[in-house]
């Protein structure tokens, strides 16, 4: 009987919500009273720059360090929180990141116990994500609702969070994964077109439309020279490109050799289309493109694994081998658990840490096993017999 009502304790939505707030909020405070929120700095002037028509991706050193590197809409993103005093802003723009995740997962309508798995599993890459006021986490819910609207036949809503992502981080762009699982295909390419052209127009209206013209052609420069940088970088290429040039170091190979193999494994399983019509088998697409997002970038840094962290739950809870290799299934959660957060976190003593987890960003290995895992079962298990009832309907069925 305490066994069960632990469990629904740890199952209640409003309780979860309130530690996704709590630790958005604590941490965001904590923050704020060191002074150290400089990411924040850099994307709320990203709108004063834009409204000035300074050029975005020049350096200014006297209102932060580093440099912007995101498409000119996100401008008009961060416009209403750049309006408000710097910490009420950041705050509410951490607020407002958090929230947005917390629905998209929930929008998946999974059972209760599964949600929860996932939020509680990606608890501490919520708060490495809010303690740099990263847009990782509003990233992962663009993607996320893309998925959802597709699935709820919302086609042309579903373009918005595409092109959203897609001209203020690229990584917008992994919502195409689920093309092929769209209904209405055409409605989908008919939104990208319109809201592409409402974010292209949006920032002229208060700057002009040279300035973001020009601002386009500086982003794609600057994000070449970036992904140059990233290579060898401490602190980014935290992904299995990474992970295998800082193991070898050896700088002379194109990261092509492991993208176009990597690409060709992600892709192989659209070719079951027998199983489209299984929603275990799309979720898992999902959780595969949100772990590939993170493995095959060279701009992956610590703080961007909450994506991984997500996918890794909604794939533990949904897995047609839930019930056929349960114990392979723990073993690689155990693993992820203890290498990707835990060795790589604050947790874990700070030589260990820096000395053997961070240079060589061994915080992707789980992440790509789990992968494999995830692409062996798409191209492996019958869906259909495995998960014979769509989630939402096998929802309805316990709760009955």
């Amino acid at each position: 009987m305490k066994y069960r009502i632990k469990t629904t304790i740890l199952q209640n939505t409003k309780l979860l919500f309130i530690l996704w707030t709590g630790i958005t909020i604590a941490c965001s405070l904590f923050r704020l009273s060191k002074g150290r929120y400089n990411n924040y700095l850099i994307f709320s002037q990203s709108f004063w720059h834009t409204l000035n028509q300074s050029p975005l991706y020049n350096w200014y050193p006297d209102e932060y360090g580093d440099q912007f590197l995101y498409g000119i809409p996100f401008s008009a993103l961060i416009a209403p929180f750049s309006l408000l005093p710097v910490g009420i802003g950041m705050i509410l723009w951490c607020l407002g990141n958090c929230y947005l995740l917390f629905w998209a997962i929930k929008s998946l309508e999974l059972e209760k116990w599964k949600f929860a798995i996932i939020i509680l599993l990606s608890a501490y890459d919520l708060y490495e994500s809010v303690y740099f006021q990263q847009y990782n986490i509003g990233i992962a819910a663009l993607i996320i609702l893309t998925f959802t609207l597709i699935e709820k036949k919302k086609d042309f809503w579903a373009a918005l969070p595409i092109m959203l992502g897609l001209m203020t981080k690229v990584y917008g762009i992994v919502g195409l994964a689920f093309f092929f699982f769209s209904k209405k295909k055409l409605h989908l390419l008919w939104g990208m077109f319109c809201w592409g052209a409402l974010l292209f127009i949006l920032p002229m209206l208060y700057s002009s439309p040279q300035f973001v013209i020009d601002s386009y052609k500086e982003w794609l420069v600057t994000l070449s020279s970036k992904n140059e940088l990233n290579t060898f970088c401490s602190y980014t290429n935290i992904s299995l490109l990474g992970m295998i040039r800082k193991t070898t170091g050896i700088a002379s190979y194109s990261d092509l050799l492991i993208i176009i193999p990597g690409l060709i494994l992600f892709i192989a399983p659209y070719f079951r289309i027998n199983q489209y019509d299984y929603k275990a088998f799309r979720l898992s697409f999902l959780s595969s493109a949100l772990i590939f997002m993170v493995l095959f970038s060279t701009s992956t840094e610590v703080c961007g694994y909450i994506t991984a962290l997500v996918a890794i739950g909604i794939w533990f809870v949904s897995t047609p081998t839930r019930h056929t290799t349960p114990k392979l299934n723990a073993v690689l959660l155990g693993f992820c658990i203890l290498l990707t957060i835990i060795l790589s976190s604050e947790f874990t003593h700070k030589n260990i840490r820096l000395n053997y987890i961070v240079p060589y960003s061994l915080k992707a290995l789980p992440c790509f096993l789990i992968w494999l895992k995830i692409i062996w079962e798409q191209l492996t298990q019958n869906y259909q017999q495995s998960y014979p009832q769509s989630l939402t309907e096998s929802q309805k069925t316990e709760n009955n």
